[in-house]
């Protein structure tokens, strides 16, 4: 997975640093933003292999910059992972919806992240080799 970057816009430093931890072995470039606008400016300057959003930031909603991403023709293309404490079924149906994979945040939410993110860059090295 070498040379696939991975930007994640959280709020919680504390759980960045987590993600940071069990992404990097990975052999990827993990970059962070904490807040909602600025990681729209991240992305159109270099983007990403893969996004991970929280929903609730300051500057904004992960939901609204996911849809801006998913709904632009030069970025839509780049996978999503919500990462969010909210655990209803009409917020989990949203992201499926505009094409962002949703995991609720938990004791397993690392393990599961991290599964989820080897698989989807696994594809996009498929996709891209095509």
């Amino acid at each position: 997975m070498s040379g696939q970057t991975i930007l994640i816009a959280d709020d919680d430093i504390a759980l960045i640093r987590l993600l940071r931890a069990v992404l990097e072995p990975l052999s990827v470039e993990v970059r962070e933003t904490y807040d909602a606008t600025s990681v729209l400016t991240m992305i159109q300057r270099s983007p990403p292999s893969l996004v991970i959003f929280d929903i609730n930031m300051p500057g904004g909603n992960g939901l609204s910059a996911c849809e801006m991403l998913k709904s632009d023709k030069n970025t839509a293309g780049i996978p999503v992972i919500i990462l969010s404490g909210r655990r209803d079924e009409a917020t989990r149906d949203r992201c499926v919806e505009m094409g962002a994979h949703f995991l609720s945040k938990g004791p397993e939410a690392l393990a599961d992240v991290k599964r989820l993110v080897v698989s989807l860059l696994a594809l996009n090295q498929v996709a891209g080799a095509v």
